[in-house]
């Protein structure tokens, strides 16, 4: 490719990033309107679910704003402006909320569904370049793209606009989390198989073995701890008062502390001159995030963790190689 060329390509691949990038900018101004309240307003006191219409690469934006919606808790869904007027109208019902997507305002499949909304009294959010167009003229919210051109150096591509309605659903769909109160736990609700879904609803139960529980008395010698550690290969033991409670813990590390410190009697010494009493602990009904936040956010990491019931009895002992391993 000629060099001269290959300039003008990239100085064309800039221009869009500039355009588009000043474009979203401008949406603030849309975001601050009545109108735009009016719509949040719409969606979140819709007694059914949000239909999203399109057609061509607006329809395709309406893909991505319904699929954001229905993962942050307001149910959505996409509908072709065409297969809209071929039949799939009659699954809107009358208290459903439309959004219609048409950068001029005058698509014509778009167009054509306003006196069905109109006849069963669905309420009509229109996402347009065109503040004085059909579509919104005939709209119960208006949001505005206020895009000037599009950054195909052509014009002619929808690039901007198609940016700029992504945004404003995002920004749509934002508020609306806001106003619901929507939670990361309800969000992994709707993401049971992705990573933050994994860790918000994972429990500590479900990780750790039930079988693998090493447990000593206060009483016992550090020789028999030290038996534990070995037999159990979980880097700690678990260490229990008269009452069957979780005292303290003892781990390889404090094992490697004690040897080093020449003390060549210890193995035969009680475990309670050794052990860490009142360590960090998690409950065995805590989920798999709750135990990295305690093991990760602490100026020193801890690398196991004591699990307990209810009753502060110990049932097992958590690693951090445990969590990871649960989620591959």
């Amino acid at each position: 490719m000629d060099s001269a060329i290959l300039n003008q390509a990239i100085a064309a691949a800039l221009k869009v990033a500039r355009e588009e990038s000043a474009a979203v900018a401008r949406i603030e101004a849309t975001i601050k309107s009545p109108a735009f309240e009016k719509a949040v307003r719409l969606c979140l006191e819709c007694g059914g679910a949000v239909y999203i219409i399109g057609m061509g690469k607006s329809g395709i934006v309406g893909q991505k704003i319904a699929a954001t919606l229905s993962s942050t808790g307001t149910p959505a869904i996409y509908m072709h402006a065409g297969d809209a007027l071929h039949g799939d109208l009659g699954a809107i019902r009358a208290r459903d909320v439309v959004i219609l997507i048409s950068k001029s305002g005058e698509t014509r499949e778009i167009l054509q569904t306003l006196p069905f909304f109109k006849t069963h009294g669905n309420h009509v959010i229109a996402i347009t370049n065109d503040g004085k167009s059909s579509l919104a003229k005939s709209a119960d919210a208006l949001i505005e793209m206020g895009v000037d051109n599009e950054a195909c150096p052509m014009n002619l591509a929808p690039m901007t606009s198609t940016t700029v309605t992504v945004a404003l659903g995002d920004a749509l769909s934002a508020a609306l989390i806001v106003a619901r109160g929507f939670k990361p736990e309800d969000f992994a609700l709707f993401h049971p198989g992705g990573k933050l879904g994994w860790l918000l609803t994972a429990k500590v139960a479900d990780i750790i073995s039930s079988e693998k529980n090493p447990v000593c008395a206060l009483g016992d010698s550090l020789r028999q701890a030290v038996v534990k550690l070995v037999e159990y290969r979980l880097g700690g033991v678990n260490v229990v008062d008269e009452s069957g409670k979780l005292a303290g813990v003892v781990t390889d590390g404090d094992l490697k502390r004690i040897m080093l410190g020449g003390d060549d009697g210890a193995l035969n010494r009680p475990v309670r001159e050794f052990v860490k009493l009142n360590p960090v602990t998690i409950h065995n009904s805590a989920t798999a995030a709750e135990a990295l936040d305690l093991m990760e956010k602490r100026e020193t990491q801890i690398s196991v963790l004591p699990v307990v019931d209810d009753g502060g009895r110990p049932v097992g002992l958590l690693r951090i190689h445990d969590v990871i391993r649960s989620h591959l």
